[in-house]
């Protein structure tokens, strides 16, 4: 009986620390997409492009593929006005974090505006050398 009840017990402590580590992840997750968010509403592209990693790549339903050079570029001409973001929602797997989440925004991309409607975004956040990065984006929102 003993041996049981300490197994549990160390069970019960595993569990928690995981929960503990995958919701501070899971809160590291969701500000990098908030300030990411916030650095391109207030035009800051370097600072847009430091959240990304060097192996970014994205998809918007336009089809256009893009690497993190293309998307800097993107962004730099995103005129980005107005942006809320809801509904997240996290699954992690080792050093990656995969993030979806509704955005209302006003922005224009490929100088075309996107749907006023709350559309789905997902965002791949991978962390490299102790620091979370987006490593891979999809755009849901209808464009033009």
């Amino acid at each position: 009986m003993k041996g049981i009840l300490k197994g549990l017990a160390i069970a019960i402590i595993a569990c928690s620390a995981n929960t503990w580590a995958a919701n501070s992840d899971f809160k590291s997750a969701q500000t990098l997409i908030e300030n990411w968010f916030a650095a391109m509403k207030t035009n800051q592209t370097e600072k847009a492009a430091g959240y990304l990693a060097p192996q970014f790549v994205s998809i918007h339903t336009d089809g256009i593929v893009r690497n993190k050079t293309q998307e800097v570029a993107l962004i730099k001409n995103l005129r980005m006005k107005d942006y809320h973001l809801t509904n997240f929602k996290f699954s992690q797997s080792g050093n990656s974090i995969v993030v979806t989440y509704k955005d209302e925004g006003a922005e224009k991309i490929d100088n075309k505006s996107i749907a006023t409607h709350p559309a789905g975004r997902m965002a791949v956040l991978q962390k490299q050398d102790n620091q979370w990065y987006i490593l891979a984006y999809a755009n849901l929102d209808t464009i033009g």
